[in-house]
Order: C-alpha cells, then sequence, then structure tokens
C-alpha cells in the first residue's frame, strides 16, 4: 500500500510539471489543471520546490517551473537523456525505408546538436554526429528549428546568431534568412542543398511541444545527386509520419485531470 502511495504521489508531481510547462499560474490553475485537491497540490509543489524544480513568484504568488529543470533539459538537449534513444526506433525505420540516413537534432544557444542518428546502409552515405554541434543557421534541421521557435524568442536569438558561410551556399544575410524561415513556417517542412556541407542534401521535419514550438528537428540526408527536390517530395511523407510517431513518444497533453496521453 504505502508504495501504491508513493508511485501516485509521484505521478500527481509528474501532471503538475506537465501543467507548468505551459507557463506560470496559480494554485487554483493548476489545482483544476492536474485533477488535485488545493492541499494536494500545494503539498506536492512545496517537495517540489526541493531542488528548485518548482518555484513560486512573490509578488503574483504565481508557481513556475524553476531554474533545477534547467540541468534536467540541458542534459536532454545534448543528448545525455532520453530523447535520442526514445526516437532510436523511427529513425531506423528512416533510413531502412529511405536508404538515406536520419537524423535528429535540438538547439541549444545558437548551435544545432545531434542527438540520435541512424547511418545509410549505401557505400556513399553522409551521417551526422552524435553529440556534434554544428552552425543554426545551415541545413534544412538548422532552418526547422528556427522557424518553429516561439516568435517571442526569435527576434532575440537572431541578434546574437553569427552567420558565418560554412559554403558557397549557405545563407549569410538576415534579411535572407527571415524570408526562408517565414517560407518554412508556411511549408511545414525545410530542405537544403549544400548549406552546410558541400554535395549533402537534406530535408527536415519539426517535432513540435504542446506549445506549438520545435523540440527536435527530425532529418533525412544524403548526397546531394540521390537526393533531388523531387526524391526528397516523395520522402516527405513517411519523414513527416516518422516526425508524428516521435510526437506520440515525447509530447504529453495533461488536460485529461493529469493523466498523460499522447497528443496528436
Amino acid at each position: 500500500m504505502e508504495s501504491q502511495v508513493a508511485v501516485r504521489s509521484v505521478t500527481r508531481a509528474i501532471d503538475i510539471l506537465l501543467v507548468l510547462q505551459n507557463g506560470a499560474t496559480n494554485l487554483g490553475r493548476i489545482a483544476e489543471q492536474a485533477g488535485l485537491s488545493k492541499p494536494t497540490a500545494h503539498r506536492l509543489l512545496a517537495t517540489l520546490a526541493y531542488g528548485k524544480l518548482v518555484i513560486q513568484d512573490p509578488v503574483s504568488n504565481e508557481y513556475m517551473l524553476g531554474p533545477g529543470c534547467i540541468g534536467i533539459a540541458d542534459a536532454v538537449m545534448r543528448g545525455l537523456g532520453g530523447l535520442g534513444p526514445t526516437a532510436a526506433t523511427t529513425l531506423e525505420q528512416l533510413s531502412h525505408d529511405s536508404r538515406e540516413s536520419s537524423a535528429l537534432h535540438v538547439r541549444t544557444g545558437v548551435q544545432r546538436i545531434c542527438v540520435g542518428q541512424s547511418p545509410s546502409s549505401q557505400p556513399v552515405r553522409y551521417t551526422a554526429r552524435v553529440g556534434g554541434g554544428s552552425p543554426l543557421h545551415t541545413g534544412a534541421m538548422g532552418k526547422i528549428l528556427l522557424a518553429f521557435t516561439d516568435p517571442a524568442d526569435l527576434s532575440d536569438l537572431l541578434d546574437r546568431l553569427p552567420l558565418p558561410a560554412s559554403t558557397d551556399m549557405t545563407i549569410t544575410e538576415r534579411g535572407a534568412l527571415e524570408e526562408t524561415l517565414e517560407q518554412t513556417r508556411t511549408d511545414g517542412y525545410a530542405l537544403s542543398h549544400g548549406e552546410h556541407a558541400v554535395g549533402v542534401a537534406s530535408i527536415s521535419v519539426p517535432i513540435l511541444g504542446n506549445d506549438g514550438f520545435a523540440l527536435a528537428a527530425l532529418s533525412i540526408l544524403g548526397p546531394n545527386e540521390r537526393l533531388s527536390n523531387s526524391k526528397m517530395q516523395e520522402l516527405l511523407p513517411m519523414l513527416l509520419a516518422g516526425s508524428l510517431d516521435i510526437t506520440n513518444a515525447l509530447v504529453y497533453n495533461s488536460s485529461d485531470n493529469g493523466a498523460a496521453q499522447a497528443r496528436i
């Protein structure tokens, strides 16, 4: 019985964290959305203050995710958490079906980091190094991570983003980059030919969180000679299906009285 109570307490605490991922709010709203009584929610919030996973604004009295979450999130973004392994089956299936390499990238600062990849079985292939960083403005995956950033943060991010040329095809002017990002948001995917490395083509789609912004970019990449624009358009449906599979594994909706269910 005690172990069952302990597990229930953990799941309820997780429900509260899932509520707070949507932003700061008050005790009553937290209790309502997590399906808890106010005393129970208050007790769990006090527990989550340990390690500063949750903090309370001294002026508004609203609760929000605290700095203790940053280290956890950073571990995931650097590939030390479960993001890459969660996507491994999907990445392997994409590589098998497309006969090209597949990869999953996340944004950290002004770089994109590979957190998972599955290489092509073909003799001539291009792969992404897990844990390796690349300039955020390069490649299809970089366009996705920028295009689906919260608009409130994007302008500041672009102010801090250096735009060096990796190849002759790299976008190095902010105006041109912003136009490309707008088109990427409209299309829902991005293409690249030699923008990060000469001879490499890629197509990428976003993995979106509950807030509609990118958690990661899922990509297929290979030699320019094999990945023409028309070929990448053929691969787009399987890439979108893979994105949905990973989204269902990663993103949860806590609106059903705190019961985590996949968001489609």
